[in-house]
C-alpha cells in the first residue's frame, strides 16, 4: 500500500469518526434522563417535569454523568457518550496522522509536524479520560481530563497554523482556518480558567447546595462549550473535504 492510498484511508476513517461522534451523541441526548447543575433536586426551585437535554444548559459531559442530575440512571446515555468521545478521539489522531503525509513532504516541518501529532495524541487521550470518568463520581479525574484534553488541543491548533503557513503544498487559507480556531479554544480555555464560577465540588458533596450557579453563569459556559466543539467538528469536516482534493492527494 503506498502513501497516497493511506493518506485516502485515514481521511476516510477521520470523516467516518467525525460523524460517528455526532451521531452518538446525539442519540446520548435523546436517553439523557434530565436535571442540569441549576435543575437538580438540592435546589429549592426543581423542576422535575424537565427530563430533557438542554443545549443551553447541558454540558457536554453531562452525558456521561453515572446518575443525571435529576438523581435517574444514567447509563444509557453514559455508554453512548463514552463511545462518541471514542470516536472524537480517533478523528484527532487519524486527521493529523494524515495531515502529516502532507507535512513532511517538506523536511523542515517534519518535527514540527510529529510535535503537532503528539499533543494531538495528548488531547485525544484525554477526551477519551472525560468519557471514562463521570464527573458524578470522579469529579477530579474528570477536570483534569478536560483541561488536558483542551490545553494540548490548543497547542495543536497554533502548531498546525504554523507549520500550514511554512508549507509549499498547503494554501495559506487553511493556516487562517486554523489560527480562527486557535482563537475559539483559546476563548473557551479562557472561561475555564477565569469565566464565572461554577462549582468547583462534585454533587454528592452536601455542600453542593451552596455553589449552584446562577442561570446566567450556567448558559454562559454551556453555550460557550457548544460554540467550541461543534466549531470544531464542523470546521475538520470542512478540512477533510478540502484535503480529499487531488491536489493534495497527488503529492
Amino acid at each position: 500500500m503506498n502513501n497516497k492510498q493511506k493518506y485516502k484511508i485515514l481521511l476516510n476513517i477521520s470523516f467516518v469518526s467525525a460523524i460517528s461522534f455526532l451521531l452518538l451523541s446525539f442519540l446520548a441526548m435523546f436517553f439523557y434522563s434530565g436535571g442540569s447543575m441549576i435543575n437538580n433536586p438540592k435546589n429549592p426551585l426543581y423542576d422535575e417535569s424537565i427530563l430533557y437535554y438542554s443545549h443551553i444548559y447541558n454540558f457536554f459531559s453531562d452525558l456521561g454523568l453515572y446518575t443525571s442530575w435529576s438523581e435517574k440512571p444514567n447509563s444509557v446515555s453514559l455508554i453512548l457518550f463514552s463511545y462518541a468521545l471514542f470516536f472524537a478521539a480517533l478523528e484527532l489522531l487519524v486527521f493529523y496522522w494524515g495531515f502529516h503525509y502532507i507535512l513532511k513532504k517538506d523536511d523542515k516541518l517534519i518535527n514540527i509536524s510529529m510535535l503537532g501529532f503528539c499533543l494531538a495524541l495528548i488531547s485525544a487521550v484525554g477526551f477519551i479520560m472525560v468519557g471514562l470518568f463521570p464527573s458524578d463520581t470522579m469529579f477530579h479525574m474528570h477536570m483534569f481530563a478536560v483541561y488536558l484534553a483542551f490545553i494540548s488541543f490548543l497547542l495543536v491548533m497554533l502548531i498546525y497554523a504554523y507549520a500550514i503557513f511554512k508549507s509549499s503544498y498547503i494554501s495559506n487559507y487553511l493556516a487562517l482556518s486554523y489560527f480562527f480556531l486557535f482563537c475559539l479554544v483559546g476563548y473557551y480555555v479562557y472561561i475555564l480558567i477565569f469565566g464565572p464560577r461554577l462549582p468547583t465540588i462534585p454533587y454528592t458533596d452536601s455542600d453542593f447546595s451552596n455553589q449552584i450557579p446562577s442561570s446566567s453563569s450556567l448558559l454562559f459556559h454551556v453555550v460557550s462549550q457548544k460554540l467550541v466543539i461543534y466549531g470544531i467538528i464542523f470546521s475538520t469536516l470542512w478540512q477533510l473535504v478540502e484535503l480529499r482534493k487531488k491536489k493534495y492527494i497527488d503529492l
